[in-house]
């Protein structure tokens, strides 16, 4: 018994106060077990620090293990059962404290195990966390940028934007477009809130000057039709437009291309 991976990944629902992962253990072999084995794992935290050594640079955001106060294992050891190959081990995890700019792993390692040997060189894994909500993923813009006090002095912008969860379960943060450059200084960010009755609300996530924003989110098409003011240099401009998520096939884009022209004002 081994660990195939060196790195799994898992979601967490930031939806969720307190969410559960799970990672499943097997037994390598083509027949089922002919009799219950339990098998016990321990953290191994220095695996971490190791593979932030040999694959992050210095100068870049480094993994971090979670903090002890915020998850816990339900199980004392996964009991994979006769007649099967493999055990599911859960791992609970609050979800309030995380933030969407860290990067998280658990490091677990196979300890022992009734009745088969270890392998000696394959029996640790690194768990590496990502948070998620219902509301983030790769996005597109269609939208329109105008100053307020000249309507001529306008301009019309099509990009890609990636929403992050953060905060909860239907808050993310989105990126501005600057009118000079694409920024992605935290001068140009700012969250959207989507409400209980798929309003939007907006607010700053750090130096951005975001005077008030309205707009709708549609989860039939999971689409934001959003706008927003914001301070451009002490001017007023507006952004307005739509947010639709990545579309994976010709049909479904085509289908949300007859929305889009049906909804245009």
């Amino acid at each position: 018994m081994g660990t195939r991976d060196q790195i799994i990944h898992r979601e967490i629902d930031l939806g969720k106060t307190l969410d559960t992962i799970n990672l499943s253990i097997a037994v390598s072999g083509s027949l089922p077990l002919s009799k219950d084995i339990t098998v016990t794992l321990e953290e191994n935290p220095d695996e971490i620090d190791l593979y932030n050594q040999r694959n992050v640079s210095g100068e870049d955001v480094q993994f971090q293990k979670l903090n002890d106060s915020i998850y816990y294992y339900p199980l004392n050891q996964v009991k994979i059962q006769a007649g099967s190959i493999y055990g599911t081990y859960p791992i609970c995890i609050e979800t309030a404290s995380l933030h969407c700019d860290s990067l998280y792993m658990l490091p677990l390692r196979l300890d022992s195990i009734s009745d088969y040997e270890l392998s000696e060189n394959d029996t640790t894994v690194l768990v590496r966390l990502h948070l998620r909500n219902k509301y983030a993923g790769l996005y597109y813009v269609d939208g329109k940028l105008k100053n307020t006090e000249d309507t001529s002095d306008s301009l019309m912008y099509k990009m890609a934007r990636n929403l992050v969860a953060t905060d909860n379960g239907n808050t993310v943060r989105m990126y501005h477009y600057n009118l000079e450059t694409e920024d992605y200084r935290p001068t140009h960010t700012f969250k959207i809130t989507v409400n209980e009755d798929n309003s939007l609300s907006y607010s700053t996530w750090d130096q951005f000057i975001i005077h008030e924003g309205g707009g709708v989110y549609h989860p039939d098409v999971e689409l934001y039709d959003f706008w927003y003011e914001y301070d451009n240099n002490g001017i007023r401009w507006r952004a307005e437009g739509f947010l639709y998520k990545e579309r994976e096939t010709s049909a479904e884009q085509e289908k949300l291309d007859d929305w889009l022209d049906e909804h245009r004002k």
